[in-house]
């Protein structure tokens, strides 16, 4: 048995208000957002998404929340959301993700980090990719939503990211679609890892695309917006002290206690 089978039993409804069975295999989608602590970025979070479904009425979809061991409102704020939740005992995306998309209903999933909003024209971008362009997986650039006058990491970095992974065909953590279908065969989000996983799935799930004469697409005109959160939680200094290390020795990254930068939210 596939080791991200969908539950088969149970009924929930969507966010708008429609039934839908667990063992339903006509959804066309499903968000999956992993949650740690995000009782205050989630709402928003959530509301993206509804809007992009709302805007979207003849596609079907659902919302997952993985609560991955949150110790605050996570859970009882995506529930109030009307959003379906799943826990996660191990603090780690990977992991999380890997959760959500075992459960997931929809032919194509849609990993959005809990910090981040997803406009309707990305979503719709993305959809179009899948369905009507060869395209198998894919991501978006992004921008914050603030650079807080910060040269360096508010507006040099981003920038270095976006060109990395328009040339490379990388994706950004904080939103990534694919058909179910590829990520199933590629094994999902190496649980090895406790940060990075998102370039090695970018790897394993090309060569899947590949297999089925599908390709991937980075949406360079459809960004999402991130939050800023970490540049008002570090100088550049600091986080260059607490990445160096992940650039240089990249093998750390399967040790979280080098990848505190990920997980450590300062006080």
């Amino acid at each position: 048995m596939s080791a991200f089978r969908s539950a088969s039993e149970g009924e929930q409804k969507d966010l708008r208000g429609n039934p839908i069975t667990l063992s339903d295999s006509s959804l066309d989608y499903t968000f999956i957002v992993p949650a740690y602590n995000e009782e205050c970025f989630l709402p928003e979070t959530i509301r993206s998404i509804r809007s992009c479904m709302n805007q979207n009425p003849y596609l079907r979809g659902e919302v997952l929340v993985v609560n991955n061991n949150s110790d605050d409102r996570t859970q009882e704020v995506a529930e109030e959301l009307g959003c379906r939740v799943v826990f996660e005992p191990i603090n780690q995306i990977a992991r999380a993700r890997n959760a959500g998309a075992r459960v997931a209903l929809g032919r194509n999933l849609f990993f959005l980090d809990a910090d981040t909003l997803v406009p309707d024209s990305t979503f719709r971008a993305a959809c179009h990719a899948l369905e009507n362009c060869g395209v198998g997986a894919g991501g978006a650039t992004l921008r914050f939503d603030s650079n807080h006058d910060r040269l360096i990491a508010g507006i040099i970095l981003p920038r270095m990211w976006n060109f990395i992974s328009k040339t490379f065909g990388y994706f950004a953590g904080c939103f990534i679609f694919c058909r179910k279908d590829l990520f199933e065969k590629c094994g999902g989000f190496p649980e090895t890892h406790y940060a990075g996983e998102e370039i090695l799935f970018s790897k394993n799930i090309r060569r899947q695309c590949l297999r089925a004469g599908l390709h991937l697409k980075i949406l360079d005109r459809y960004p999402v917006i991130s939050s800023s959160r970490k540049l008002l939680w570090y100088r550049d200094w600091q986080m260059l002290k607490l990445l160096l290390p992940t650039l240089l020795l990249p093998w750390v990254l399967q040790q979280r206690k080098f990848c505190q930068f990920w997980y450590k939210r300062p006080q």
